[in-house]
């Protein structure tokens, strides 16, 4: 009868220890996929306010945590600021106060692990002196434990990790491991939004010297030439119509609107009593001025522009049965941005005065594209062109 009895209490503790182990393999794998699931969402969030959101929405699923949010120190202040919550909360952020001042809201765990860089675990919300100013509301909740975890981004603590549990002692020695991970995580986090953010302002500031750049060189050239005066701009315009109604992506169509502004840059290197003759020009100077593509090509090949900009201007004379200039190239050779240049240039061309011409009709000017469609101008170019101008008229914006 003892043997039969020690026989049961053996068996009794291997299937207790045998549920221990199938317990923490359990809560091992909540962490694993946690983890997963944090990082997942630090690939994919687009804001600062997604990321918190998200992270805080991981974790409260875990069945221990009842409340979780995340505080940033504001600039130039004392004060933490939520930033994210889930759980149960019920009013409990806005009835407290937070600091890491030496003040008693200061002392608490979020202060604390913000100014001493290190998790700080709060055991005994119930007994702890320190907990005083928050601890009427935070047992009202039904929190019993508590941890913050501060993030730190380029050797400053930025913000902290919150949560809270209605277990005692919850946060043992891995469940701490695992939060600190998630608390490095999202610091890593924010210094990948604010780099890209960086990048961005980076990338506003070059577009912005870029076209005023572009802005500069379009006046020197209009200056030398008042007869085309708002006549690149008016290109671009008509340019960036036709590339949006043949459905062109967004770089491609601001490629095509800055090689517009720019495509008789070339013409610089031309003789102003050429360029503002009132009579007709001769063989010679239209030679002359058959030179301005290459100019233009040369000038600008070497600035990194968004898409092929040199090459546009350097092919928008080019025409598909080859009789263009410089150099003659034909359908297959010259590229789609230039054929449109080269259709909102003839355009614009023919319905603005010239010194050894008047500005021609919107009809007669349609007509040339069209008579020459498929044999000096590509077609779906023409089609688009001929819709935008039957629609606005000569108004391209």
């Amino acid at each position: 009868m003892l043997k039969t009895k020690q026989i049961i209490d053996s068996q009794l503790q291997y299937d207790d220890r045998s549920i221990g182990y199938i317990e923490e393999i359990k809560r091992l794998n909540i962490l694993n996929n946690t983890i997963s699931q944090i990082n997942k969402i630090l690939l994919n969030s687009e804001s600062k306010s997604e990321l918190f959101q998200k992270i805080c929405n991981t974790l409260i699923k875990m069945k221990n945590y009842k409340f979780v949010w995340i505080g940033i120190v504001k600039e130039g202040s004392n004060r933490v600021t939520p930033a994210a919550q889930a759980g149960f909360e019920n009013d409990y952020i806005s009835s407290i106060k937070v600091t890491i001042d030496d003040s008693r809201y200061g002392r608490g765990p979020t202060g604390t692990a913000i100014k001493t860089h290190k998790p700080f675990i709060m055991r005994d919300i119930k007994n702890n002196p320190v907990y005083k100013p928050c601890r009427k509301e935070a047992l009202k909740r039904g929190y019993l434990t508590s941890i913050a975890l501060p993030f730190i981004h380029r050797g400053k603590v930025v913000g902290a990790l919150n949560v809270y549990s209605v277990e005692k002692d919850a946060f043992g020695d891995e469940e701490v491991e695992f939060l600190m991970e998630v608390a490095e995580d999202i610091a890593i986090g924010i210094k990948s939004l604010r780099y890209e953010e960086e990048l961005k302002k980076s990338y506003v500031r070059l577009q912005k010297t870029l076209y005023e750049m572009i802005d500069t060189i379009t006046l020197i050239s209009e200056m030398r030439d008042p007869y085309t005066s708002g006549h690149q701009k008016r290109v671009a315009l008509l340019s960036s119509a036709i590339a949006k109604k043949m459905n062109l992506p967004e770089d491609q169509i601001e490629g095509i609107y800055i090689a517009a502004i720019l495509h008789d840059i070339g013409k610089i290197s031309i003789p102003i009593d050429i360029t503002s003759k009132p009579g007709k020009i001769s063989e010679a100077e239209f030679s002359i001025i058959k030179t301005h593509p290459e100019v233009g090509y040369k000038i600008l090949k070497n600035i990194e522009f968004p898409g092929p900009v040199a090459k546009i201007i350097l092919q928008h004379h080019e025409r598909l049965n080859g009789s263009g200039y410089p150099y003659g190239i034909s359908d297959k050779e010259i590229i789609l941005e230039a054929k449109i240049l080269g259709v909102a240039d003839v355009v614009d061309a023919m319905s603005s005065h010239r010194p050894y011409r008047p500005a021609l009709g919107i009809d007669e000017t349609l007509e040339e594209i069209k008579k020459n469609k498929g044999t000096l101008y590509d077609p779906e170019v023409v089609d688009a062109c001929i819709k935008i101008i039957r629609k606005k008229g000569l108004n391209f914006k």
